[in-house]
Order: C-alpha cells, then sequence, then structure tokens
C-alpha cells in the first residue's frame, strides 16, 4: 500500500485530488488534511509513511511554506506537488526553495493534473506551462541571482499583504479584504519588513518592485 498526503481545504478539489491518486497504479491511500495544523501534525506523526505529497497554497492557520519545509524535512526523497489558484512568480520560487518539486494549478483540467502526478512519480518535474516562464527568466543571462532567494522569500499571504500595501490600502482596509484580523495583518508587515531587510512601507514596495515581487 503507497500513501499520499492531500492537504486541500476545498472539500470538491479534495474528492479531485484523491480521484487522482486512486487512479495511480498499485494501490494508494490518500490522507485528507484540510489546514495546515492538521498536515504538519500528520508528518509529525512517528508512524506516518508517505510516497507522495499534494499541497494547496493559502492554508489556513499554518504557513503552506511551512507545511513543504515540514515534508521535505522528514521524507528528504518525497515527491512534492504543489496543486493551488495562486501563479505569482515568488510563491512559485518560494513553494520550491521549500522543497516541492512539482507546481501545477488548479485551472488545470483534471487529466492534466493526474498526468502531472504520474510525472512526478516517475522522477518528472511538473510544472504547468504558464509558469515555466518564471524559471526561463531566472535561468537568463540578464537575471541577477542574487535576487533570487529573495524572490522566493515572501509567502503567498504576505505577498498579498504588499500587493495591497502597494495599491493604497491602509492595514486596516487590507485586513478587510483579506478576511482576517488586522493584527494578522500587522504580523504579516513585520515578516515582510524583516525578509525584505526594510524599515517601512515605502522601503518594502520599492524593494519589491526592485526584485520582482511586484
Amino acid at each position: 500500500m503507497k500513501h499520499a498526503l492531500i492537504v486541500e481545504d476545498d472539500p470538491a478539489f479534495e474528492r479531485l485530488l484523491n480521484r487522482s491518486v486512486a487512479a495511480l497504479a498499485g494501490n494508494w491511500i490518500g490522507h485528507a488534511c484540510q489546514t495546515g495544523t492538521e498536515a504538519i501534525e500528520l508528518l509529525n506523526a512517528a508512524a506516518t509513511r508517505l510516497d507522495l505529497a499534494l499541497v494547496d497554497l493559502g492554508l489556513p492557520y499554518v504557513s503552506d511554506i511551512e507545511v513543504i519545509e515540514t515534508a521535505h524535512a522528514r521524507f528528504p526523497e518525497l515527491p512534492i506537488i504543489v496543486v493551488s489558484v495562486i501563479s505569482s512568480e515568488s510563491s512559485v520560487l518560494a513553494a520550491i526553495q521549500a522543497g516541492a518539486s512539482g507546481y501545477v494549478l488548479k485551472d488545470d483540467n483534471e487529466l492534466s493534473i493526474a498526468h502531472a502526478i504520474s510525472q512526478i512519480l516517475n522522477g518528472v518535474y511538473p510544472i504547468s506551462s504558464s509558469l515555466a516562464k518564471y524559471l526561463f527568466r531566472l535561468a537568463s543571462p540578464g537575471a541577477n541571482p542574487a535576487n533570487m532567494p529573495l524572490l522566493g522569500a515572501l509567502s503567498p499571504k504576505e505577498q498579498e499583504v504588499l500587493q495591497h500595501l502597494s495599491s493604497g490600502y491602509s492595514y486596516a482596509e487590507t485586513a478587510k479584504l483579506m478576511g482576517v484580523a488586522l493584527s494578522t495583518v500587522q504580523h504579516h508587515i513585520r515578516n515582510l519588513y524583516r525578509k525584505l531587510d526594510v524599515r517601512s512601507q515605502t522601503q518594502a514596495i520599492s524593494k519589491a518592485r526592485a526584485t520582482g515581487l511586484l
């Protein structure tokens, strides 16, 4: 019996991923978690054995990047695919740097997603065609390698906060748009200031634009 971790908070999409796993050659069972907290608990359980992980981004409670990092640390050879609606450059790079070996969009059809899962189990690193441009841009002759860690530094939520602030929204307005408490937005802002090594909102936006985060 082979085991797949499915971290997905949308019940309908969780069923789609379970169908894709069940259709794989051999006997597979999916272990579904709807939050990052549940996934971390499962990953840290001594009895857990995994052969595949499918992880959504934008998870509640615990960062999706933390889930990927934990999975990669516990099972270094584990194939990890991000399956998400989030397609920003920083999110793709953050996931890859955390340990993901594939990234496909939920906009892809079910057959394409199932094919990506089969690919990763055969040693091929799948990525949606619309996202491949990010990797080619980083590998291009004019790319600055020094910017690579920064491009993947922010979590999807931190990226979302930064985008709202750059659009002129206040902290309170950003919290309302994201459906979270003001204190949560302030927490994300402290983190992104630290990661970008800046001390003000103006500096953060300027540096993010200069390095391709915005």
